[in-house]
């Protein structure tokens, strides 16, 4: 690996007004699509859209650690692939164990992917219009339950949107994709009951009016370890709360989809 390629070269740097969140921790924002960062990259600490991400600063010592690093990296690049740290942008997916360094270097691979996403359906969980509803495996025991809730109050959970792409453009949200969304790490479904009262959509929900809904989201919301959107305006929402329970798990879920799931 070049260190050049990480270094803040002002041909990729586009620093941007209010990105001090960054460039205060020594950063430099800039379209992670394009720089291999040797550090690797934070999000949400750059003006603009999603590729525009901080690169985090890589002293002397980092970058001879680098070097040092990468004498290990043989069995990546002998498969084609390229060891960086795994918040870098990857056109493929990231593979573990093939490379020198922490449990962060990882092999980027491109061609097959490797995506580990699990497709679910239940008696009382379905996809909306024969959706295909991806979630991450652990977050399965989360869907098996909502299942046994929806029988339990005669409904049946029709999943709009689970897993999804960053940027995916996504018809008829309440709200716009948070930062930090979990329906990004497939922790997170959108969804509307079909109830022995009716549909039962956002509106529906929000109101809390359908016996039958209401008996399902009473019971998310008596769940420590599930969240009802309601809270935040977006009643057709549950998530386990992944982000805010452990950021660690969810930004290793994020990479790790992202990169390797369509």
């Amino acid at each position: 690996m070049k260190l050049s390629l990480a270094l803040f070269s002002s041909v990729f740097c586009d620093t941007l007004p209010y990105d001090t969140q960054c460039t205060s921790i020594g950063g430099t924002c800039t379209d992670y699509r394009y720089l291999t960062c040797i550090a690797g990259y934070a999000t949400g600490k750059c003006n603009g859209d999603n590729n525009r991400k901080c690169c985090l600063p890589c002293d002397t010592s980092c970058q001879l650690k680098e070097e040092s690093d990468s004498l290990n990296d043989g069995k990546c690049t002998s498969a084609g692939g390229e060891c960086k740290h795994n918040t870098n942008y990857c056109n493929g997916y990231y593979s573990s164990g093939l490379c020198g360094g922490g449990s962060a270097r990882q092999c980027c691979k491109t061609g097959s992917t490797n995506c580990e996403l699990l497709t679910y359906s239940n008696t009382w969980v379905k996809g909306y219009n024969g959706l295909t509803v991806k979630i991450d495996q652990g977050f399965k025991s989360a869907m098996d339950t909502m299942n046994n809730y929806a029988g339990q109050c005669g409904v049946t959970v029709y999943v709009t949107h689970a897993f999804r792409k960053e940027g995916q453009e996504i018809g008829g949200t309440v709200v716009p994709p948070a930062s930090h969304s979990n329906h990004l790490t497939g922790h997170a479904i959108d969804m509307n009951l079909d109830t022995p009262r009716g549909w039962c959509n956002s509106s529906c929900l929000a109101a809390e009016s359908n016996t039958n809904a209401k008996c399902f989201t009473d019971k998310i919301i008596a769940n420590a370890g599930l969240r009802w959107g309601q809270s935040f305006n977006d009643p057709v929402h549950i998530d386990d709360n992944l982000w805010y329970s452990n950021s660690n798990t969810w930004t290793d879920l994020y990479y790790k989809h992202q990169n390797s799931c369509s």
